[in-house]
């Protein structure tokens, strides 16, 4: 793992992966972001739920991406009408990158507790493959993303598979909005691009129905993060920062349960086998008692070492494993904006 320190270096890692793009593959891509991550070597304020902590990772989204963050920056330029039947991953041609993704889907699937025909409200559904499973299963779904052309592909989508699906176009904080509270809400791999997630987690309850609940679907939430929470520095994330803008964001398990108890949600977690990274978050409104929402202290635990994986016999089982890595424990579908259309972009 080669740890990066400059932004030299990372420019020139971030050309290696669009090289492999446009000249041999996305897998071919994939492989080279499980070999590096970035190191700042800068202390975070002490506190995580401080302004002066959220402005800290703020200043590092800056520093990596030379702009400050707006919601503008999570653009994905595709044409929607090319992807209606085939969309991600299916157009990729990778059985396995399908099977994992259909396996986290069908995990948050199984997770649900709904009454037949429930109000469902997905927040950054992308490509709209859970949005199409959810009202294929009888659900009312109100889709609400704040790219455009997702927008239009999931509305063509739903024409297609004679399904109605509400969706609109916004950001997270359209939860602030919300006339008539849903059943549930959901996030499938898009909380984690939100900038002021405390913000969000408040105006969820005005979303969701007393009983109801909001499901938090393969989020980078990790029990050994190594901050409580801020920007990822894996390769992945960095290429998607530094090349569009996108933020990705980590949590660490602690600090997520605690963020939720101040916010008022009572927070349970369903673990999946395979893959791990497709465990959901339950979160329901907390008992309105005294000491039901009290603030967990500011200082979490430190997350205790990480250990370290068995080597790989030969030097193939070490490339494999790599590459592994990097298709299976990604944490942002929406991170794989269609070939064609990256390549045209990047050249």
């Amino acid at each position: 793992m080669q740890v990066i320190t400059t932004m030299e270096q990372l420019d020139a890692k971030i050309a290696e992966c669009n090289d492999a793009l446009n000249n041999r593959s996305d897998d071919a891509m994939r492989a080279l972001f499980g070999g590096f991550r970035v190191d700042f070597s800068a202390d975070a304020p002490r506190d995580p739920f401080s302004p002066e902590y959220r402005a800290f990772q703020l200043a590092l989204y800056e520093r990596v991406t030379a702009k400050a963050y707006s919601v503008a920056n999570e653009r994905t330029l595709f044409d929607p009408g090319n992807y209606v039947d085939r969309p991600f991953p299916y157009y990729l041609g990778s059985t396995a990158t399908a099977g994992h993704h259909v396996m986290a889907m069908g995990f948050l699937l199984r997770t649900l507790d709904l009454a037949p025909g429930a109000r469902v409200l997905e927040f950054g559904p992308g490509w709209g493959n859970t949005t199409l499973a959810l009202a294929q299963l009888g659900f009312r779904v109100t889709a609400v993303d704040t790219e455009p052309n997702f927008c239009e592909l999931i509305r063509r989508r739903a024409a297609r598979h004679g399904v109605a699906i509400d969706v609109v176009e916004g950001d997270f904080f359209w939860a602030e909005t919300v006339a008539e509270p849903f059943d549930a809400v959901l996030f499938f791999e898009s909380f984690h691009h939100c900038d002021d997630h405390m913000r969000l987690l408040r105006a969820l309850h005005r979303a969701v129905k007393p009983g109801g609940a909001v499901y938090f679907a393969a989020e980078p939430v990790i029990a050994g993060y190594g901050v409580p929470w801020g920007l990822r520095t894996d390769g992945e994330a960095l290429w998607a920062m530094r090349n569009f803008g996108w933020l990705e964001l980590g949590f660490r398990e602690a600090y997520f349960d605690a963020a939720l108890a101040r916010t008022g949600w009572r927070a349970e977690k369903r673990c999946c086998a395979e893959p791990d990274w497709a465990s959901v978050w339950i979160a329901r409104a907390a008992p309105r008692d005294a000491t039901a929402c009290e603030p967990p202290s500011a200082t979490l635990p430190e997350p205790g070492p990480r250990p370290e994986p068995d080597p790989p016999s030969d030097p193939a089982a070490e490339r494999l494993a790599r590459e592994l890595a990097a298709v299976y424990q990604s944490t942002s579908w929406r991170l794989t904006a269609p070939v064609r259309a990256l390549r045209r972009l990047l050249s």
